[in-house]
């Protein structure tokens, strides 16, 4: 199995996007997820006029060093209960499945639309979603980048307590992606998410019923199912085992992918190549129960 792990544009100006892609390649990394957060600043070089060029160049690195840029995620940080009225928000989105296209990926995770009252207001928020998506997908298709729905979860500021949010329940994961009905419309698991709601009873129910049609996209990562840790695996209080055996037996075709950059953060640079290389033996063994679980299946 392929495993992945994330690059942010932080952590890429502190080292270089030469120097991170070689260190997870070193580590044993098959692919990374690079973030394209920054685009929520004026001044991104993906927002400037060279952005092409600029998005050519770190695939140029990529190749060269001989990791694919399997994956992005879209910038999120905007009113997204107001993407209707914030046509700058859409260009941004548009763009960034553009620059995706040009880096090689073939999956964009999006984040849906939100709304600050999730319980209540399911019907409105999935109508707006497939609007949402839909003025996405023709961007999607001309580049050749599937969007990647991804499951999430809100903090009640009220009660201090993890509450459900867009597609945190398998039927309207399952809905969303099948009224969308679309090649490039796909499921991105953040088992993380699905943890903070369920614990330990749900990660590979929905991996199960998304199936592998569905189910092209992951974020990995761990918590202790009370806040969004973003642990390495193993780190936390989720089943792996379980995880991997569902992964396996659906035949899950896609990379292995963290989502765990605090840790990397917070490593000096001379410790990084050490902590990377162990967040890789992790994902390798990971790797080799999915694996193993899809051999038994067949």
């Amino acid at each position: 199995m392929k495993i992945a792990a994330q690059c942010t544009h932080g952590l890429a100006l502190r080292l270089g996007y030469e120097k991170l892609f070689r260190m997870y390649k070193e580590a044993g990394f098959d692919g990374v997820d690079v973030s394209l957060g920054d685009m929520i600043h004026e001044d991104s070089p993906f927002n400037l006029d060279g952005y092409k060029e600029h998005a050519q160049n770190i695939r140029n690195i990529a190749d060269s060093v001989g990791i694919k840029i399997h994956q992005t995620h879209a910038p999120f940080v905007y009113p997204l209960d107001k993407w209707e009225t914030s046509p700058a928000l859409m260009s941004i989105l548009k763009r960034s499945i553009e620059i995706s296209g040009i880096l090689g990926a073939e999956v964009e995770v999006i984040h849906p639309y939100h709304h600050p009252e999730f319980l209540g207001h399911e019907d409105e928020i999935f109508v707006k979603n497939m609007e949402y998506y839909s003025a996405l997908l023709p961007t999607a298709r001309a580049n050749n980048v599937k969007i990647g729905v991804e499951n999430m979860f809100q903090n009640d500021p009220i009660r201090k307590t993890i509450v459900h949010d867009t597609c945190s329940r398998l039927c309207e994961f399952i809905k969303y992606i099948d009224t969308l009905n679309d090649e490039y419309a796909v499921a991105c698991l953040d088992i993380g998410h699905i943890a903070l709601l369920y614990q330990q009873d749900q990660p590979w129910d929905f991996i199960k019923g998304l199936g592998h049609d569905r189910l092209k996209s992951l974020h990995v990562h761990d918590n202790n199912f009370l806040t969004d840790q973003h642990q390495i695996p193993f780190q936390g209080k989720i089943d792996w085992f379980k995880v991997t055996k569902a992964l396996g037996e659906i035949d899950y075709d896609g990379y292995f992918t963290y989502e765990t950059l605090g840790h990397i953060n917070a490593c000096p640079d001379d410790f990084l190549p050490i902590h990377i290389r162990y967040m890789a033996d992790v994902a390798k063994y990971l790797g080799s129960l999915v694996d193993n679980a899809r051999t038994q299946k067949n």
